[in-house]
């Protein structure tokens, strides 16, 4: 554990003590933490002369406001003005410094709400200053004065005196009239980041000699929430309950938060739905001093932090905590969906705590309901989910298959389709086994192994059957006009051919989409490199020309692809076009699925298969086996 050892501060060396958070207060533009972009504006409207009457300061708390109008107001009044930063040397400054000279009014609104303060205060600002150059009205939590204060304030801020400069500050712009917003330059604060925070704080424990984890700090960083006068008040707070050593445990039970490590806990009982024991781990926090709203609140952000990690990775607002092993293992197990379930349930609670009596109640029916193993529940399915998408990613990383039968379904043989068939007998390979079998590169052997297949899947040469002359042409010549009038007209495809086998070769052709024709010639794709083979055949591509001249009234020829080859062989085509070239010549047509098909007519075209089997073909392809 790293620590940050200094010497002790001598007893009895100083009489009185002053918080932490005023002694550190800035005394000048650049010891302000984290707000960059409003002192540079400042201080070159400072050094330029060029002054604002009138400045809205809007922000989260502790994060410099009031301390920003204070250096403020000494630097417009700085014997050495115009300046960017005040010297803090003179007599202006210092007796601004400590209070001592009253030009500089600092006014609370939440204890000045009326109207009658604001129009003594009013009444006052004519009357010159009696020390410095410009009187300075500082009104804090400025959204918290009255309607009629805030009218008759409007007046003299939008017209106020030579030496009158106002400067209000809110944490809630929104409740500030836009008449007074109008009349005003607006600032507006950002929350201090941890890691500046860090800085600030590590700063002031060199120089308090304070004795403290880093750990600890990061924890105060954190629990400040962006503001740094928090920040500063919990270490003054942790310094006075431990003076010897501050630990992370300190800031947890001077915070009232569950320890990281107790979070865990119970994050793991409910990862692992063991509701009873995530719940003996929240009762043992209560007993001990925890308040339900603060458990609740911790997970959440423990939840939060687990998203934070697996979707984002570390960033500036993540605790050192949250890198160590546990953590990490802890996040692979859980899915974004899980995660989000978790947060809605403790969403959900914490919003019923608020509201009821029995604030245990309802954490304990939220861990039951994260913990629920009924078959029905959300919980459950969650990680039946989680489950078969492991299984899935397994089976996706095996470079190698499985050879699995896929029988036809029975459904697909009924009464009717059988009455059909036995119209016309069945060839011997017809009258095989009807089971489609992937072909896949290895199969499993007896003992559990996978046993490699020395075949493996190469690119034949299938010019014969896929000739890129065929498809050179046709797009050299491609008539664009042809083909859009054939899409228009492809349904007469089935609606011209319902005699005979011709209705079986129709249906699969209609189903493939034309990409291009030169009038005579056409391209057809189709999804699976199957039917390409099969409709390539010459026996079937007779059939096929046949069918395009019945339905579109004159001789059409066709090649068959699949549509990825297809989109390969159209981007080597545009590409060289682009170029400038014409006629172009273009690749030859590999693909590992697509067949050498000239010489092999083993398919008996007078002969009439079953509705099934076409199906199965126009989806499955040359995948389909046939067997007795």
């Amino acid at each position: 554990m790293t620590c940050i050892l200094v010497a002790r501060k001598k007893a009895g060396e100083s009489m009185s003590y002053t918080a932490l958070y005023r002694t550190y207060r800035p005394t000048d533009f650049n010891e302000v933490a984290g707000q960059e972009h409003i002192t540079t504006t400042l201080k070159n409207a400072l050094k330029n002369n060029k002054v604002a009457h009138a400045y809205l300061f809007t922000g989260p708390r502790g994060t410099g406001k009031t301390s920003i109008a204070r250096i403020f107001a000494k630097a417009v009044n700085c014997e050495h003005a115009p300046i960017e930063n005040p010297c803090n040397d003179c007599p202006n400054c210092l007796g601004i410094q400590d209070g001592s000279i009253s030009d500089i009014i600092e006014i609370d609104a939440a204890s000045n709400t009326g109207v009658e303060e604001i129009r003594e205060l009013r009444d006052k600002v004519k009357y010159l200053p009696g020390y410095v150059k410009y009187k300075v009205y500082i009104i804090d939590e400025v959204h918290m004065l009255s309607t009629n204060a805030f009218n008759a304030l409007l007046k003299t801020l939008e017209e106020p005196p030579a030496h009158v400069i106002f400067i209000l500050c809110t944490t809630e712009p929104q409740k500030v009239p836009l008449t007074i917003i109008s009349r005003c330059q607006r600032f507006d604060f950002k929350a201090i980041t941890v890691k500046e925070i860090v800085e600030k704080l590590e700063e002031i424990v060199e120089k308090e000699h304070i004795e403290i984890d880093k750990d600890a700090i990061e924890q105060i960083a954190l629990y400040a929430e962006g503001g740094l006068r928090d920040a500063i008040g919990l270490l003054d707070q942790a310094y006075a309950y431990d003076p010897d050593v501050i630990t992370i445990e300190d800031i947890n039970q001077i915070c009232g938060a569950v320890s990281f490590h107790r979070q865990l806990e119970i994050v793991s009982a409910i990862r692992q739905f063991d509701a009873s024991a995530a719940i003996k781990a929240m009762d043992e926090l209560i007993v001990s001093g925890k308040e339900v709203s603060k458990i609740c609140q911790n997970l959440i952000q423990f939840f939060r932090d687990v998203l934070i990690y697996k979707n984002v990775g570390t960033t500036s607002n993540t605790s050192s905590l949250y890198q160590n092993d546990d953590f990490i293992n802890l996040t692979s197990t859980m899915s974004n969906q899980r995660l989000f379930f978790y947060l809605d349930i403790l969403n959900k609670a914490q919003n019923d705590l608020k509201w009821s009596n029995s604030p245990r109640l309802y954490l304990e029916l939220a861990f039951i309901k994260m913990t629920d193993k009924e078959p029905a529940s959300e919980s459950h399915l969650l990680e039946a989910i989680a489950e078969l998408q492991t299984r899935v990613s397994e089976l996706e990383k095996m470079p190698i298959a499985i050879e699995t039968p896929i029988s036809i379904p029975a459904a697909a043989q009924s009464e009717s389709l059988e009455n059909e068939v036995k119209s016309e007998p069945l060839s011997e390979e017809q009258n095989q086994e009807k089971t489609i079998i992937p072909k896949l590169e290895n199969q499993t052997t007896e003992d559990g192994k996978i046993a490699e297949i020395d075949e493996k899947i190469t690119c034949e040469d299938i010019s014969k059957s896929y000739s890129i002359e065929f498809v050179e042409e046709v797009l050299n010549r491609g008539n664009r006009e042809d083909k859009n009038d054939l899409i228009e007209r492809w349904n007469l495809i089935r609606k011209n051919n319902t005699s005979g086998n011709l209705t079986q070769y129709a249906s699969i052709l209609e189903s493939g989409t034309l990409v291009a024709s030169s009038k005579d010639k056409v391209i057809i794709t189709f999804a699976s490199a199957g039917v390409c083979n099969r409709l390539m055949k010459p026996s079937v591509k007779a059939i096929g020309k046949e069918i395009l001249t019945n339905a579109f009234k004159r001789e059409i020829d066709y090649i068959a692809l699949p549509a990825n080859v297809f989109q390969m062989i159209s981007d080597e085509f545009i590409n060289a076009w682009k170029l400038g070239k014409r006629h172009i010549k273009l690749s030859p047509i590999t693909c590992p699925d697509l067949r050498d098909v000239s010489e092999n007519d083993e398919e008996s075209v007078t002969q009439t298969e079953q509705k099934v089997v076409t199906d199965a073909y126009s989806l499955f392809g040359d995948l389909v086996k046939v067997k007795k």
